[in-house]
Formats: C-alpha cells, sequence, structure tokens
C-alpha cells in the first residue's frame, strides 16, 4: 500500500491508516508487546470486529506497518530527488539524507516495535529484506563504487540504531557534518 492510497475521501485519512496511525502511537508509548487487537481497541474506539475487517490477523497488520515503514521512506526519497532525472547517484544520495531525516521525526521507537513485532515471525521481515536487495543493486551502480556506497549505507544505519537504542550520546549535532561526509563519500570519483 503506498501512501497516497491511505487518502479517503474529502482528503482525510482512510480508517485503514487511522488504525495503522494509532497503532504506531501504541507501539511507541507502550511497546511491541501492547500491539494488540485488544490494545487497538482502546486506543482506536473501533470493535475488534472492525479492526479485523481491515487487518485478518496481527501478522496483516504488522504486515501493514512494515509496508508503511517502507513507503515512508521511499516518498521521503523521491521528495529529495525532485524532478532531477533518477540515476543510481542522486538516488543513493537522496536515500542517505532521507534515512538521516527519518531518524529526525522522533518515530525511531515506533521503527524499533515494527520490527520488534516483525521478528517473532522472520516472514514478516520479507518486507524489508526485499526492499534491502533492491538497495544493494542500486548500491551496485554508485560510481563511487559499490563498497563505498554500502559502507555510507552500513553508516546510516549504524546512526539509527545508535539512536533507537538510546546510545546516539548527544551525537545530533553532528548531523549535518555526518550527512555531508557520506555524500561526499558516494559521490567521490574514483577514476584516479
Amino acid at each position: 500500500m503506498t501512501e497516497a492510497k491511505a487518502v479517503g475521501r474529502g482528503g482525510r485519512p482512510s480508517k485503514r491508516d487511522f488504525i495503522l496511525e494509532r497503532a504506531e502511537e501504541l507501539v511507541q508509548d507502550k511497546g511491541a508487546a501492547q500491539l494488540t487487537f485488544d490494545g487497538l481497541t482502546e486506543v482506536t474506539g473501533i470493535s475488534k470486529g472492525g479492526l479485523l475487517y481491515h487487518f485478518s490477523s496481527k501478522d496483516a497488520l504488522i504486515e501493514a506497518m512494515l509496508e508503511r515503514y517502507v513507503d515512508r521512506r521511499i516518498t521521503l526519497r523521491r521528495e529529495l530527488i525532485g524532478d532531477q532525472e533518477p540515476t543510481s547517484d542522486n538516488e543513493i544520495v537522496a536515500l542517505i539524507k532521507s534515512e538521516l531525516a527519518h531518524n529526525k521525526r522522533g518515530k525511531l521507537g515506533v521503527d524499533s516495535a515494527i520490527i520488534a513485532a516483525a521478528a517473532t515471525k522472520p516472514c514478516l521481515m520479507e518486507i524489508i529484506a526485499d526492499r534491502q536487495r533492491e538497495l544493494f543493486t542500486l548500491l551496485d551502480q554508485s560510481s563511487a563504487g559499490p563498497i563505498q556506497a554500502r559502507v555510507a549505507w552500513y553508516a546510516v544505519l549504524g546512526n539509527r540504531l545508535c539512536r533507537q537504542f538510546g546510545i546516539a550520546g548527544g551525537e545530533e549535532g553532528n548531523d549535518d557534518a555526518f550527512a555531508k561526509y557520506l555524500i561526499q563519500m558516494v559521490e567521490a570519483d574514483n577514476s584516479n
């Protein structure tokens, strides 16, 4: 499901999107263990039957949350590319910028909880694994070289994990310099 499909009539979020928003808030506030239909009934005011109409199981809900997790990053990346002709290099730069921007949006707890909930059923992580395979194909096309592109990507992931685990140690002040360095790294001309 893409973000655009989540909007209902009159520009309002659909009920499905409303449920996903509340599910994110629930895991942000109370953790992945509290992501239950009973918990969602409390925060949405929608009956369990109403929730099951939109999501046939908890796994279906988690899958939708993971798709939303991926879609948000793709949307932000496309916004950063804007009107430019997409190339592997500007897509990698946009990928780095979008991931670092997402890290600042205060939803890392949600990301952690969604992944923790999905980790109980590895087949649900296939959404992320599929996306990662696409990313490696993109990284392989970097003019700076696939290894430099991977190092930059893994640095971004490490940055996110440090923030998710609360061990960033006040490094937020270095965000701009960190992003600039990684972008220079993937834009480097390795022809010498």
